[in-house]
């Protein structure tokens, strides 16, 4: 009988290449978008890259005959592979970019929101830029040669210790704003800043909803630098998330004029390579504080003691690539995964982070009663009954309001300043009317006025919760609409025409105002756009009804937009007035009280009952029906709740528990990438998108 042939399993390299003498075989994950091969493949070590190709750092390999990116995982010492592996073509710098902890966070995330690695990785870690690595790896060569000359002992504890010698090209680029306003911004901050001390009893993950106070508008950074004192006095780094740029640039601001110069900024509006400067000085721990938006949420950072998301709600921390990680969910991961202190700080209550408040793990230290009352400015809402002219867009109370604001009679008492009026968006249809007959939209089912977001729709009532795709008159059955809310251009020509002497500052569209003086005069800004004022507004005109479309947190979104703007007023201590235009009880009850934790406490009671989140997680499926079905006939913890169909198919939308979170997201990566390995049409996944409900 033949003998079996013998089955060389040791490990060897395509071309007779020389390997390195100890773990020759490497594992790379390929950087690939094709969801079925971006996974892990065994590649060998060339003899010459056995001391470069460490692990963590990204490398260069042949895969499918084209060079592509990957990351080095860890080397082993043989392989399962049969045959002659391809090996390693080089690496692509000397800096272990991809490190445990970093690794950790990504491999949660991609479970989470049912990605891959790669995937999330590409989002993680800024392009490389070779110009921008090698002055960073100079000022950390220098900066150990220096530390040695003192202190060899300690030349490699410190070669992570906070400097601020860096290259020049490192100092971040951040957009926005006259440099003298910001200065005066920075020093009130300070100045307003109480003394801060150790508290050994305080939490060390808790949740703020923040009131004007003493700097309107700006509570959010005092509140951050108490914690981030604390923090760094105990020899921690802080990471501070923001949503936009706007917020980037103040709070920076305000760090500098607290002497915290030392600072990595990451930001989308940064060159490629000031972002990957900024990366790897958190990396090296050249800085204690790294701020950004929302991709800073997996920035490296050295000893990482407090993580500060500001206003956690903000739909700009929703990334838009795959697999569409939320900022907020990313932090409560790293917090967990890293063990360090979290502090959610917003002017409203978002739904996730008063769950876990409810539920203990996050402690609530926004003031109550009293306090809180006189932190805020006084409400006014239209009186229907008293005031005749209260229907009217720009009603007499809001004028007087506004004249009283900037220019105070002697009974008055109050100091003028600027005051701010309040317009919707461009484009936005908080009531809507005929095209033809100029009749107001109302509900077919309970004659509340319809809304909607464009003249194509979708329509809806907030009242009833009535919704149609199509709009039809029921005066005159026309399928026209026209917007009967006047938009910021509108606005400001009839402030001009009503106060011809007084000055008005436009911001909102590609002309947003950072910051503006205490100068009395007009700011009409658009949702979002509404500038910060030195001292705060004296006033606030919040015109219109704000509502964000046709989903479950509408609600919540049009809330939060406006306690934004009254938190830039000063507070009734200080004169402060604000003049509310929305008819929502819910909306009024919450503005007056400034109390958004009260309000969204109830909104949980409800969603906790009907079962929607924040108390079950979301799936989104859009695709083909039949492949959506075979998706969801594999995930036995899944519930249906609705599905609707367009042209470019359907889309379905699941619950399932939390608990089974990282199942069902394995789970789901794993009929993705089966899917495309099979080049069946794929099915677009998004969890816990707000939009989905």
């Amino acid at each position: 009988m033949d003998e079996p042939l013998p089955i060389d399993t040791g490990t060897s390299a395509e071309g007779r290449v020389p390997l390195a003498a100890e773990d020759p075989v490497a594992r790379v994950l390929i950087d690939h978008p094709v969801p079925h091969l971006a996974r892990v493949f065994d590649y060998a070590v060339p003899e010459k890259l056995a001391e470069a190709a460490l692990p963590g750092v990204r490398v260069r390999v042949k895969f499918a005959g084209k060079l592509r990116d990957g990351y080095l995982l860890e080397r082993v010492v043989s392989s399962d592979h049969l045959g002659p592996l391809a090996t390693l073509q080089r690496v692509s710098g000397p800096v272990q970019v991809l490190r445990p902890a970093l690794r950790a966070l990504c491999e949660a995330t991609a479970r989470r929101y049912g990605g891959t690695l790669a995937d999330v990785l590409r989002l993680a870690i800024p392009p490389r830029h070779a110009r921008g690595e090698k002055a960073v790896l100079k000022a950390e060569k220098e900066r150990t040669a220096r530390t040695a000359a003192a202190d060899p002992a300690t030349a490699v504890e410190d070669s992570t210790a906070v400097s601020g010698d860096t290259a020049d090209d490192a100092s971040p680029s951040l957009p926005g704003g006259d440099e003298r306003l910001l200065g005066r911004l920075g020093r009130w901050l300070v100045e307003a800043d109480p003394e801060i001390t150790d508290d050994a009893a305080a939490p060390r993950r808790r949740a703020l909803a923040c009131t004007p106070g003493p700097t309107p508008g700006l509570s959010w950074v005092r509140a951050g630098l108490a914690a981030a004192r604390e923090t760094l006095a105990a020899g921690r780094s802080v990471l501070w998330l923001v949503p936009d740029h706007r917020e980037l640039t103040v709070l920076h601001t305000g760090l500098e004029a607290a002497g915290l110069t030392d600072v990595a900024v990451l930001s989308a509006d940064q060159s490629p390579e000031q972002r990957w400067q900024a990366w790897l000085r958190g990396l090296l721990g050249h800085t204690r504080v790294t701020i950004g938006t929302r991709a800073a949420a997996f920035a490296p950072v050295a000893e990482l003691g407090l993580i500060i998301c500001t206003d956690d709600a903000n739909r700009n921390y929703l990334d838009q690539h795959a697999p569409y990680p939320h900022a907020r969910e990313v932090s409560l991961l790293r917090s967990t995964i890293e063990d360090t202190e979290l502090l959610f700080v917003s002017t409203d209550r978002s739904a996730e982070v008063q769950r876990l408040v409810e539920t203990g793990w996050l402690a609530d230290i926004t003031p109550t009663g009293p306090a809180r009352r006189h932190a805020a400015p006084v409400v006014f809402v239209p009186d229907e009954d008293r005031d005749p002219f209260a229907w009217q867009r720009i009603p007499s109370r809001a004028w007087t309001i506004m004249r009283t604001g900037l220019r105070p009679g002697p009974r008055d008492g109050g100091v003028p300043g600027p005051v701010l009026v309040q317009v919707p968006r461009s484009g936005y249809y908080p009531v809507f009317a005929c095209a033809r007959c100029q009749e107001v939209a109302r509900c077919p089912r309970c004659e509340a006025t319809l809304t909607t977001q464009s003249e194509v729709g979708p329509f809806a009532c907030r009242a009833c919760g009535y919704h149609s795709d199509e709009f039809s008159c029921s005066r005159c059955r026309s399928h026209q609409v026209r917007s009967i809310v006047r938009g910021r251009g509108r606005t400001v020509e009839e402030l001009r025409r009503a106060m011809p002497d007084v000055e008005i500052v436009e911001s909102g569209g590609e002309n947003i105002v950072t910051v503006l003086d205490e100068t009395p005069r007009l700011v009409v800004a658009t949702t979002g756009a509404e500038p910060y004022v030195l001292g705060g507004y004296c006033a606030a005109i919040l015109l219109d009804s704000l509502w964000p479309g046709p989903w479950m947190r509408s609600i919540d979104e049009s809330v939060a937009r406006r306690l934004r703007a009254a938190a830039l007023v000063r507070s009734r201590d200080q004169g402060g007035v604000v003049y509310l235009g929305d008819e929502d009880e819910l909306i009024r009850k919450t503005l007056t009280g400034f109390d958004p934790v009260t309000f969204m406490s109830r909104q949980l009671a409800d969603r906790k009952v009907l079962g929607f989140p924040p108390y079950r997680r979301i799936l989104e499926l859009t695709g083909a029906g039949s492949d959506i079905d075979a998706m969801l006939a594999e995930l036995d913890d899944v519930e249906e709740l609705l599905r609707d169909e367009d042209e470019d198919g359907q889309r379905a939308v699941a619950a399932y528990p939390i608990s089974a979170g990282d199942r069902v997201g394995t789970r789901v990566a794993e009929m993705i990438a089966s899917r495309s390995a099979k080049k069946q049409p794929q099915v677009r996944v998004r969890i816990d998108d707000p939009r989905s409900l």
